[in-house]
């Protein structure tokens, strides 16, 4: 009974990763979306703190109760889910415009902003971009055939696996085995992995804050460097501190590495690696690609949590080395291939992978004309200035309009 369910919180649980939505400005998408990174935090300490509060309950309730509040929360999300609206890009990829247009200007409109520059600036670029996305190869064969998208699944899936091979499941799953072999009792370590989960909340929190300030790069390659660091000093600590259980300045020092490794998880993997993975890969093939991601993610936990107990109880802290190797040539990887998305529209991404030919038209190439308040779009190497007015073209004399940059 417990596999057969699990298998479906799995479908539900992987599968909100693979729906985040991206409907942000470009400028606080990290933001927005980290906020799912936050969230999932909060998942795991609601969990950690429901087992700490039934460990006082001495009946069968013990395992029952946190297994029946976590029944609520399927209802709760069956109750917001009615307030979400759907993607406006999808909605544009299956010919739905006006619903689309009518969610990005609901969302995006700027009170006080009479020509709503921003939301019509937007919509206009996400439409334009649909009608070539709509005529581009969306299978799983162009996904490993055509280069620049090949570089995109490379990209997401090896930094996933390297995320997860920070060990930061195998600590949060075994975390009481970890706590008790540094000499801590039962309720000592329930108490401990509800701190450490905290920890997490707040620092995801954090990470979702800066990101949009100092860019995705930055926090991935910091996060992958501090998780190593302090993985290599949590196994020092657990090799010549644990067996004795003697030395308390030695075995708080080994909890507090725990603490250290997953606030710089939470900045710079866990709640970036929420927004990159999905901002990375075009309109038409990002599902395809967030779910390539989530499976590397997914598989890789699987692989270390199964061989964690056998490892542990063969080679002890020597299963930390693992992680740590991984780790460290995983930041040397990151470093010289990761690329920056802070601040760039969706549409725009595809430069960064050198598809230029696949973007319709720039942001900075559109603007609200002051006389007419209608959209004024440059488009580059073809009849100049257009004049766009309610999905009408037409070319305007340049004395009648500005020029945009």
């Amino acid at each position: 009974m417990f596999i057969a369910a699990r298998f479906f919180a799995g479908i539900g649980s992987w599968g909100f990763l693979a729906v985040c939505m991206l409907l942000a400005p470009p400028k606080l998408r990290g933001f927005f979306v980290g906020m799912n990174g936050v969230c999932i935090a909060l998942g795991y300490a609601l969990a950690s703190y429901m087992g700490m509060a039934f460990f006082f309950v001495h009946s069968d309730q013990q395992w029952r109760g946190p297994l029946g509040i976590a029944l609520v929360w399927p209802f709760v999300m069956l109750f917001i889910i009615c307030f979400v609206p759907e993607s406006p890009r999808w909605l544009l990829l299956q010919g739905r415009t006006d619903k689309a247009r009518d969610i990005v200007m609901r969302l995006h409109t700027v009170p006080g902003d009479v020509d709503q520059e921003f939301a019509r600036s937007e919509f206009y670029q996400m439409q334009k971009q649909c009608e070539l996305d709509r005529t581009l190869n969306p299978s799983w064969a162009e996904m490993f055939r055509r280069p620049s998208y090949r570089k995109r699944v490379i990209l997401a899936c090896g930094f996933a696996f390297i995320g997860q091979s920070t060990a930061v499941l195998v600590i949060n799953n075994y975390g009481p085995l970890l706590y008790a072999s540094l000499g801590y009792d039962t309720h000592d370590q329930l108490a401990l992995a509800c701190g450490w989960i905290t920890v997490g909340v707040i620092f995801n929190a954090v990470g979702a804050s800066f990101m949009d300030k100092v860019g995705r790069r930055p926090l991935m390659i910091a996060g992958v460097v501090g998780c190593c660091i302090c993985l290599t000093i949590e196994a020092a600590m657990v090799a010549v501190y644990a067996k004795a259980a003697t030395n308390k300045a030695g075995l708080s020092m080994g909890v507090a590495a725990f603490y250290l490794f997953l606030a710089v998880y939470s900045i710079g993997i866990d709640v970036v690696g929420v927004v990159w993975y999905s901002e990375i890969f075009p309109n038409h093939i990002r599902s395809k690609g967030i779910c390539l991601a989530v499976a590397t993610l997914s598989l890789t936990d699987l692989v270390y949590l199964q061989a964690t107990t056998t490892a542990f109880a063969n080679i002890g802290w020597k299963f930390y080395l693992v992680f740590i190797v991984i780790t460290a040539l995983g930041s040397v990887w990151a470093f010289f291939v990761l690329p920056e998305t802070k601040g760039i529209p969706l549409e725009e991404l595809a430069q960064i992978f050198g598809d230029t030919d696949d973007i319709m038209v720039y942001a900075a190439d559109i603007h609200v004309d002051a006389t007419t308040h209608e959209l004024v779009v440059q488009e580059h190497g073809k009849e100049g200035i257009r004049h766009i007015a309610t999905g009408e073209k037409k070319v305007v004399p340049a004395e009648h309009v500005e020029t945009a940059v």
